[in-house]
């Protein structure tokens, strides 16, 4: 158990490996939201991200996934280099994970389809939204007061 934490910290520490979360969480919430979808008409009846509604029309769904997995990768990368040695750290990594979970969660809604659970995932995207928006708010605060 002792290693399994001591992996999980290398995870947690490394702004390298802990992007390759979100990139996993793309894939899993595609491949559950078409597994459990059962057809792509189920998909473009149901589902809500313009992007991937407009993939699946233009017959370019692979080339979408690959390209948010790359996304998210190198948005992941740069949010937690940059952040890598300050004091709000773990806070980048806590929306970089709770997007990851958004996702699977999202692809789970496919299975589980129950509005007041898909209702909670959009939820937990907004919070995620919400806890970035206050940490830039109070850095810029917190220059600005440094700087005064």
């Amino acid at each position: 158990m002792h290693q399994i934490l001591q992996k999980l910290e290398l995870i947690y520490n490394n702004y390298k490996l802990l992007p390759l979360c979100l990139c996993a969480a793309v894939i899993i919430d595609y491949s559950l939201t078409f597994y459990f979808a059962g057809s792509a008409e189920m998909v473009l009846m149901y589902e809500y991200s313009p992007a991937l509604l407009y993939a699946l029309r233009h017959g370019i769904v692979l080339p979408y996934i690959a390209s948010m997995v790359i996304f998210y990768y190198v948005a992941g990368y740069l949010v937690l280099k940059l952040l890598a040695d300050s004091e709000i750290y773990f806070v980048g990594a806590a929306v970089v994970l709770l997007i990851s979970l958004t996702h699977v969660l999202g692809g789970m809604s496919w299975y589980i389809r129950n509005s007041w659970y898909s209702n909670s995932v959009i939820s937990l995207s907004m919070i995620s939204v919400l806890i970035t928006l206050t940490i830039f708010a109070y850095e810029i605060f917190n220059e600005a007061h440094k700087n005064a």
